[in-house]
């Protein structure tokens, strides 16, 4: 009757942590990528802002946030192209581990912006591609 006792304790103490674990709270974190505009230092900032939802160590979505940075150049003639790609770029995101997206290599900086081998990028728009990185993996260094 004891053994019994026991492994019905041991199941409700395993079925106890699962149901935890799987009523994990997503956690929300902000991000951002700026620099000085290397052509004009008093013109805003190029840079990006972004909200980051993750939930068990998976990004559940990324969401451009609205800031006083410039995210492209308003004579770049590819920027409405870019500017429509965006929302699309940032859902390719989502169901990435956290651990994969910190990997990713990219560097926005005022010297330059470039985006490592492999690494998801807009077609064409290689600096806001750089930016969105480099803002996610800034709100994912902030997760609890």
């Amino acid at each position: 009757m004891k053994k019994i006792l026991v492994l019905a304790l041991a199941v409700v103490m395993v079925l106890g942590v699962v149901a935890f674990a799987a009523c994990e709270q997503p956690q929300t974190v902000v991000g951002e990528c700026h620099y000085e505009n290397p052509w004009a230092p008093e013109a805003p900032h190029y840079g990006v802002k972004v909200e980051v939802v993750v939930k068990g160590g998976t990004i559940v979505s990324v969401t451009m946030l609205e800031s006083d940075y410039v995210q492209t150049s308003e004579s770049w003639e590819g920027k409405d192209a870019a500017i429509a790609a965006y929302a699309d770029y940032l859902k390719g995101f989502e169901g990435k581990s956290v651990e994969e997206v910190k990997a990713y290599v990219a560097t926005a900086t005022k010297e330059g912006q470039s985006v490592g081998e492999g690494v998801p990028c807009i077609a064409g728009a290689t600096q806001s591609s750089a930016r969105f990185i480099v803002a996610i993996q800034d709100a994912l260094s902030k997760l609890a």
